[in-house]
């Protein structure tokens, strides 16, 4: 597949492509176990004032602006043409009751118009890091796993979209302002597994999110399961009954669960195996300065 620059976006209008449905329903939505421990609202010290809010969108609507430098590749397929456009910001716009409308970007070489990524469902989208994190990378890449919709001036089409950041703190915070927590913990996971399903997932990452009501939330993509319960999956710290660290790195940290609720109750006891010793150990470390 030919790769395509700014100077050869954006292409001519296609008719068929000028609608999307609205229909499309994320498999990386939050799915869970209890209450969202996300809080819906952001920081207003992050966001813009109402004067000084772009057009798009209600005035009711909050927006959060994250600068990037170096820019934030943003790569997409359209009539079977790969495409990578950089850019200098992205403008994260929720509504009022925190519900993720879209995402506006702009500042790259050469764009005269906005991109606008629009999400198509009430549910908060996961940026869902497509490689395991492990130390040193020089860049990580956030996608959405399903098709989003795209607008670039009249132009709408519905693609899948991934986002290329080469600093871990714009990727960093690029979650956060999504999710509205902050990421605390993040560790590239080989495998994990439930006495009750199996093998939960393999090769993904281990994240660990703080609401802004201080409630801890252990997240993680369930790609080993069956189609219909291929999502992520949300585990409360205050729902771990015990830690069993193991007796060295070869052995996976075992997770007691509390059945406080169906999902927690079909899995029991969740085993974790984490690609770096280290990360294995400041797991069990950070479980043990935050249990109940």
């Amino acid at each position: 597949m030919s790769h395509y620059e700014a100077e050869d976006w954006p292409l001519p209008a296609n008719r068929r492509e000028s609608t999307v449905s609205s229909s499309t329903r994320s498999s990386g939505s939050l799915s869970f176990v209890s209450s969202p421990p996300f809080s819906p609202s952001l920081s207003p010290s992050v966001f813009s004032s109402p004067a000084s809010r772009p057009r798009e969108g209600s005035v009711n609507d909050e927006v959060a602006r994250l600068p990037l430098n170096p820019a934030v590749t943003v790569s997409f397929v359209r009539s079977s043409k790969l495409f990578k456009l950089r850019y200098t910001y992205i403008n994260i716009r929720k509504d009022f009751s925190g519900a993720l409308k879209c995402l506006e970007l702009g500042g790259g070489i050469g764009q005269q118009n906005a991109f606008l990524h629009s999400f198509n469902t009430t549910r908060l989208p996961v940026p869902h890091l497509e490689h395991p994190k492990l130390p040193n990378e020089l860049s990580l890449r956030i996608s959405f796993l399903d098709e989003q919709t795209v607008q670039v001036g009249s132009t709408v089409f519905a693609t899948q979209i991934s986002y290329t950041f080469e600093d871990w703190a714009d990727c960093l915070q690029f979650q956060e302002l999504i999710l509205a927590s902050k990421l605390v913990f993040i560790a590239g996971i080989a495998e994990a597994k439930s006495k009750g399903r199996g093998e939960e997932c393999i090769s993904q990452n281990l994240r660990i999110l703080r609401g802004q009501s201080g409630k801890l939330v252990m997240l993680f993509f369930a790609n080993s399961q069956r189609k219909e319960h291929k999502r992520y999956v949300s585990i409360p710290l205050t729902c771990i009954e015990s830690v069993n660290p193991g007796k060295n790195s070869r052995r996976p940290v075992v997770l007691q669960l509390q059945p406080n609720f169906d999902h927690l109750a079909q899995m029991k006891t969740l085993q974790i195996q984490f690609l770096m010793e280290e990360d294995q150990k400041a797991f069990c470390q950070f479980l043990a300065e935050n249990s109940r």
